[in-house]
């Protein structure tokens, strides 16, 4: 019996125990956080390089894109970065097929790196993890130690209502740009060889484009003898709405909250795919289609159909952030709009388009992080000039150079002599961690080298920008419960959305039946999915 005894109260301390080391770990003691950063404190320096006074290794889970080099360690930029912070990084680098995998298994288990470091994490789930305390909330960190990203969430406004969780926690470091060829995500792009062959000039209205596709159509500007030519295609039907809706007044706070901008009768909340100048786009779109002016195959088009096509020489004019993502042999015959569409009602807008906040979750500090201060002070190099230009050209004199004008690039003997079988993204990987987009950082125009930042990109943004909205929302910020009942309501209410829009634009469905269509959204919760983002908009407005 008295061995009963002892094994019941040994029992019983065991898990006294195990109850106090789980409360020790939860993320709602602001304490434990703060006890970290104080403790950890002593062997960082406030500025400058060094960070640290004793060498210091972290370890990050991160996203490898397939043209890197597996150790990451082995880039250039890392391995100076190194040098200067005295941090060594331990990347467990996964590719794009395991990423989320790993990234839900780490969280699930408790079995944390000191930091994710692009990991494509959710926005959900940052705030759900974030306010759980599986990452740690950095409003004071920011304030303390990250003095580049301070001067960033100054300058931009609209980041910081971007990256902050419904109760204005910072859980999360994001991917932020300052280059409006980035920020203007899609562009349309047209064959001006084709222009020339048809006698027709840059379409400035709704109503020029459609004759210009027309003359692409009939006009056989490839000169082969053949009706082959595609006079409009994209990835997607989506990503030719993109190019097109600032036409009919739509998206006029850009692509921040997808579906979502201000009826502008009202200057209220709008759902506007079910608003009648979402009618009239369609009516257009189905004209285009119906007159087999826009590809028919785009509902199962991706990037390498539409990079075939291309190389065919079949294409009129095409939606992308670049031309050489969709264009290789053919890339200098293609150029932006003049200017933004204007549609039927006098519409002049380009709302194809993001402010500053690329992606929010591109950096976490986990809870087990030891060294919170040390870790702040460096991803927070990244968000000043000279980081950003590490991260993307590496280092001067090794991988680039500054020209008498002052512009900035990679060098000739890097670039210039790619082997054959290797790409652009291969050659200069071994330099710079950037391939595969979306890194914790500010990307500026000056040192990005990607295809948004090629003159014909470049020239096309120029163009477009005078037409873009007066205010480029950020992504509205949600509570835990009205993210679950958010999901729920978007999940069947956007797919019948994606649905009907095709059916119109095929001629599957008449557009007669479109209020029908619009009813039918209302008996899924339309109503309810609009109290929820207006509730989201008045704090987002705060």
């Amino acid at each position: 019996m008295k061995k009963i005894h002892s094994m019941i109260a040994l029992m019983l301390v065991m898990m006294l125990i195990i109850s106090a080391c789980g409360d020790s770990n939860t993320g709602d003691s602001g304490n434990t956080d703060q006890e970290k950063i104080d403790a950890a404190a002593s062997n960082v320096n406030e500025t400058g390089f060094p960070i640290v006074n004793e060498p210091l290794t972290l370890s990050a889970m991160v996203l490898l894109s397939p043209a890197q080099p597996t150790e990451w360690n082995d880039i250039l930029a890392w391995k100076e970065y190194e040098k200067m912070s005295g941090i060594q990084i331990q990347w467990d680098a996964y590719t794009s097929a395991d990423i989320n995998e790993k990234r839900n298994l780490a969280l699930a288990s408790d079995q944390l790196p000191d930091m994710f470091y692009r990991t494509k994490m959710p926005d959900n789930d940052i705030d759900k993890y974030g306010a759980e305390g599986s990452f740690i909330k950095l409003n004071d960190l920011i304030d303390q130690y990250a003095p580049n990203f301070k001067a960033v969430l100054e300058k931009y406004p609209d980041v910081k209502k971007g990256i902050s969780a419904a109760d204005g926690s910072i859980y999360a470091l994001p991917n932020l740009t300052d280059s409006p060829s980035i920020e203007i995500n899609r562009k349309l792009f047209i064959n001006q060889q084709w222009l020339e062959q048809v006698g027709k000039k840059s379409p400035a209205t709704t109503d020029e484009l459609y004759e210009v596709l027309k003359a692409f159509r009939d006009g056989d500007p490839n000169k082969n003898g053949q009706k082959d030519e595609i006079p409009m295609t994209a990835d997607s039907l989506d990503e030719a709405i993109q190019v097109i809706r600032g036409a009919f007044g739509l998206g006029n706070r850009g692509m921040g909250n997808g579906n979502w901008d201000l009826d502008p009768s009202s200057e209220s909340l709008r759902f506007f795919p079910a608003s009648q100048e979402y009618k009239e786009l369609l009516v257009y779109l189905n004209k285009l289609y119906a007159e087999q002016l826009i590809d028919k195959e785009i509902f199962t088009n991706d990037g390498t159909k539409v990079l075939a096509k291309n190389e065919q020489n079949q294409v009129g004019s095409f939606s992308f952030g670049n031309v050489i993502g969709r264009a290789n042999s053919n890339a200098d015959d293609f150029v932006g709009l003049e200017t933004a569409l204007t549609g039927p009602n006098g519409d002049q807008l380009y709302t194809s388009a993001r402010g500053n906040l690329g992606s929010r979750g591109a950096f976490m500090i986990s809870k087990t992080n030891p060294n919170p201060v040390a870790t702040m002070r460096w991803i927070d190099y990244f968000y000043s000039e000279e980081g950003s230009r590490m991260l993307y050209l590496g280092v001067e004199g090794e991988s680039y150079q500054q020209d008498k004008d002052g512009n900035y690039d990679f060098l000739p003997e890097i670039v210039e002599n790619i082997p054959e079988g290797s790409s652009f993204d291969q050659v200069v990987s071994k330099y710079v961690p950037y391939a595969g987009g979306s890194l914790p950082t500010l990307i500026l125009e000056d040192y990005f080298k990607g295809g948004e930042t090629q003159p014909s990109a470049k020239a096309a943004a120029e163009n477009l920008k005078p037409y873009l909205p007066e205010e480029l929302w950020a992504p509205f910020s949600f509570t835990a419960e009205q993210f679950d009942e958010k999901l729920s309501l978007e999940t069947d209410i956007y797919g019948m959305v994606t649905q009907r829009t095709a059916e119109f634009v095929q001629g599957k469905a008449s557009l007669d039946e479109f209020d029908n269509y619009v009813a039918q959204l209302e008996k899924m919760g339309l109503k309810r999915l609009q109290e929820i983002y207006e509730e989201a908009y008045s704090r987002y407005k705060q």
